[in-house]
């Protein structure tokens, strides 16, 4: 019952509520019951205090006109209290007649003590030796008002019966009040948790969708709380994923024809050569092809491995000290063939004599081998490629720029992604996987930096990004 965020939800709530509730009721009713009971006391004693003020007038004149005087406060229904006035020495003087007490009787109990000593004093508990059931007494000195002098005490006695009788009544109604709040908050509060519970029962059931592959789902996301950014999350999760299954499955089909066009290509050339049938001025030729689309097959293999590496985080560096501008000079030797078969310029513009940088030189040399050989492919015969440093506030920037074809700004926002070709018709990029730039950025981040990119259509483009640098003596001039 309890394994549903609804149900944690609604008890959760629902707990809070009864509890607040309870603790509401017991301080309000607890308040409202000193409260009755002060005004109770506070009413009686303004009471008792106006008696003794008129028995003063008729307590020489003797009992009948006290009685007279108690009888008349007793018709007072409103108190529901009776009356005793007792003499200096706390015995009965005159009682009202529903109490029933011999006059014989003295109130010496300690209780009366402040009485005693001139001080009205109220007693909350009563006298149960006197009273069988619990009384409410309010007891006031008479003093004579020429002397100064203790002359009598007037008791008024209340019985508490129908001040609980009160409370009780009070408590009833606070009860049947906080029950009615309580079952409106509990309506309420089913409502509302079936709210809040039914859009993640929802992306519930679309996370399983999902999970199972299918990535078009979508969860309808509304507000701005955190529900609702949950649900604009699991979209965007949704979105990311669906974005990856479209790219790993282009991927796999540039990577088909990848493997196939070279492997076909070398099982071809091979088997003429096997049966004979290469003519022999061709066959260093062959050999040629070959080992070129050998090369063509170890860099996709490269790239394969090196993304599955960063893709599991388990790609890290090997920084070392090194000449930038050697490493630079080692990498563009490697497409010194390339270059001249397109009849391209190349230009090494380099900051210092050596410019020495701390970073994994390896990583380093597969980004530079990764921009030229793209600025390769996409610059036209006599066109030009230029490699540039800048040292820069302990920086070393390095920018491999070309004028070739240039990027459309469409193409820009994508263009490091995994498995991206801006080249989709494949016309110029023939030995291209989509993985060198998206490698290029991996690399690039892992050393605390990012790769950027200016480039326009039919003027070329240009990419830049920034090295640690390390400060060294340069070689004396000749």
């Amino acid at each position: 019952m309890f394994r549903t965020i609804f149900a944690k939800q609604f008890t959760l709530y629902l707990s809070v509520l009864l509890l607040s509730f309870s603790i509401l009721g017991a301080v309000l009713s607890q308040v409202l019951r000193l409260y009755l009971i002060e005004q109770r006391v506070e009413s009686l004693k303004g009471t008792a205090s106006n008696v003794a003020d008129e028995l003063i007038l008729f307590l020489e004149f003797g009992e009948s006109e006290v009685q007279q005087i108690i009888n008349q406060y007793e018709s007072f229904q409103y108190l529901e209290s009776s009356a005793i006035v007792l003499d200096s020495d706390m015995a009965i003087f005159v009682s009202s007649e529903s109490l029933e007490l011999e006059l014989d009787m003295v109130f010496d109990h300690i209780e009366f003590q402040r009485l005693r000593d001139g001080v009205p004093d109220v007693i909350m508990d009563g006298l149960p030796d006197i009273f069988p059931e619990r009384h409410l007494i309010v007891g006031y000195p008479i003093r004579d008002r020429d002397s100064d002098e203790l002359m009598a005490f007037a008791l008024l006695i209340s019985p508490v019966e129908h001040l609980e009788n009160t409370i009780w009544g009070m408590y009833r109604n606070i009860v049947i009040c906080l029950f009615i709040a309580a079952l409106i908050g509990f309506i309420l509060n089913y409502f509302i948790s079936r709210t809040m519970s039914k859009p993640l029962r929802s992306m519930s059931q679309v996370a399983k969708q999902i999970s199972g592959g299918d990535f078009e789902k979508r969860v309808v996301a509304k507000g701005r709380d955190e529900v609702g950014q949950l649900a604009r999350s699991l979209n965007n999760m949704a979105e990311s994923l669906n974005k990856q299954e479209r790219d790993r499955r282009e991927f796999i089909g540039n990577i088909s024809h990848d493997l196939r066009t070279p492997l076909t290509s070398i099982r071809g050339f091979i088997k003429a050569i096997k049966d004979g049938a290469a003519p022999a001025n061709k066959i260093s030729r062959y050999l040629g092809i070959v080992l070129d689309e050998t090369e063509r097959l170890t860099k996709l293999a490269d790239d394969i491995v090196d993304i599955s590496q960063i893709q599991a985080r388990e790609s890290s560096l090997r920084k070392t000290v090194f000449d930038l501008n050697q490493l630079v000079r080692e990498t563009a030797r490697l497409f010194e063939t390339r270059i001249i078969k397109k009849q391209l310029k190349i230009r090494l513009s380099f900051a210092d004599g050596q410019n020495m940088v701390n970073a994994d030189s390896e990583k380093i040399q597969r980004v530079i081998y990764n921009l030229l050989d793209n600025a390769i492919k996409f610059t036209h015969e006599d066109g030009a490629i230029v490699v540039e440093t800048l040292v820069k506030e302990g920086r070393v920037w390095v920018t491999v720029s070309d004028n070739g074809i240039g990027i459309s700004p469409e193409d820009q926002k994508q263009i490091f992604d995994r498995f991206y070709k801006a080249d989709p018709s494949r016309g110029l990029d023939k030995m291209g996987n989509g993985l060198g730039l998206s490698i290029v950025k991996e690399f690039v981040r892992m050393h605390g930096s990012t790769i950027k990119l200016v480039s326009a259509v039919g003027k070329g483009s240009a990419f830049t990004f920034d090295l640690e640098a390390v400060r060294h003596l340069s070689p004396p001039k000749k």
